[in-house]
């Protein structure tokens, strides 16, 4: 009897054919190697970074404001140092936890997309995504805590999903982790928008069983806890107008009804259409027509799934939109810009699972209608992944390249 490659172990059960998962997978990874290998050298705001790596000891780690104006997560900032000094601050070892936390998040969305993608084209094709995402590859190889904001965004999603499963099976593990989970938010700023959402859930699950309101207290100390140590070792540190200085352009304006208006739309712009590449324009423009069925389908999965999942937020369908909501709210206050497509890359893979399902959804509508939707989204996928790569390969690949030339 044939058995299958040994591979697909590693890879969703529910495709028929690993092989090409893997291949698509492999793709990815391979742009993200490689450009994590060519080691360009530091640009302005990395060499920022390395200021305070390479002058703070242990100590001003925790006590004193970063150098050059920086704000980076002070307990992923102290492991960076500490492991990078082991090799001199080698180029390859500051940048190892940014390419170490994007494929691991690129695994875990792997494992969760198929979820909600049950059609292997669609599948193959969100995982095509990836390697047709400028941030998505670049992100993977600069001394920034942006991978990790994906990656912590990824973890929460896991818990969420499989969370009542993970309590069934056993609870003291389940309540381990949910005492846990704050923790990420040492590491990634956007954890605590992720922890919101599970503290949402809790309250709405007591609310309807008085038993669980002892997971409620114990998540709600370590949340506390948490943030107050984030407060105390990092957040109180950063320079005064750091945040509204470096990102005045990418917040909610309430100077006027138009003003409003404006911020709010070039906002959800940014958010939703900046994933694939800026340079030449057309790269964006395009992406917008595909990316418009990834933002109403934000609105749809949200108010078609958040009954069935007991008006708690446990899948990307109902989690995107929750996001959303987090991010303007945040940017409303001027607490988080809203947004740089950089700092709110953890919202990305939810853009692209919400896209290419509203794509395949059309297959309802009419099968040709679909079958011309999805194949122009390929060749736009591929038409942008070959830019991507000529720009890898040369050792040429910026935050912004010209994937067209």
């Amino acid at each position: 009897m044939f058995k299958k490659p040994r591979f697909s172990a590693f890879f969703p059960s529910l495709t028929r054919r690993p092989l090409v998962v893997f291949v698509v997978a492999a793709w990815y990874v391979t742009l993200a190697a490689a450009h994590y290998f060519n080691q360009r050298p530091m640009w302005n705001d990395e060499a920022c970074v390395f200021e305070s790596i390479q002058y703070f000891n242990p100590l001003q780690m925790f006590t004193a404001q970063l150098r050059a104006v920086q704000v980076f997560p002070r307990v992923y900032l102290f492991l960076i140092q500490q492991f990078s000094g082991f090799f001199d601050f080698h180029l390859l070892s500051l940048r190892f936890f940014s390419f170490v936390a994007m494929l691991t998040a690129f695994w875990l969305w792997l494992k969760l997309a198929r979820s909600f993608l049950k059609n292997d084209p669609a599948y193959w094709t969100y995982l095509f995504s990836w390697a047709a995402s400028v941030p998505l590859v670049y992100y993977a190889a600069e001394l920034k805590p942006y991978s990790m904001d994906v990656l912590a965004g990824a973890i929460f999603m896991m818990f969420l999903y499989h969370e009542d499963g993970l309590r069934a099976r056993d609870g003291r593990k389940y309540r381990f982790v949910l005492a846990a989970l704050p923790a990420l938010g040492l590491f990634s700023y956007p954890a605590f928008l992720f922890a919101m959402i599970i503290f949402y859930n809790l309250i709405v699950t007591a609310l309807k069983d008085r038993s669980r309101r002892t997971d409620l207290a114990i998540y709600a100390v370590s949340l506390a806890v948490f943030i107050l140590i984030s407060y105390a070792t990092d957040m109180r540190l950063r320079p005064v107008g750091a945040v509204t200085e470096g990102f005045g352009d990418y917040f909610i304006s309430f100077q006027s009804p138009g003003e409003f208006f404006k911020t709010l739309g070039e906002g959800t712009n940014n958010l939703f259409s900046r994933w694939f590449g800026e340079k030449p324009k057309a790269v964006k423009k395009i992406a917008i027509v595909f990316i418009l069925f990834g933002f109403f389908n934000m609105f749809y999965a949200f108010f078609s799934n958040i009954k069935k999942e007991g008006y708690r937020v446990r899948s990307p369908k109902t989690a995107a939109f929750a996001l959303f909501l987090g991010l303007a709210a945040l940017g409303m206050l001027k607490k988080y810009p809203f947004t740089v497509p950089r700092t709110s890359l953890f919202f990305c893979p939810f853009v692209l699972l919400l896209t290419i399902e509203a794509i395949t959804g059309l297959k309802k509508l009419n099968k040709y209608v679909f079958t011309f939707a999805h194949v122009l989204y390929i060749a736009f996928l591929a038409a942008v992944t070959v830019g991507i790569a000529g720009n890898v390969f040369s050792g040429d690949l910026g935050a912004v390249p010209v994937i067209w030339k």
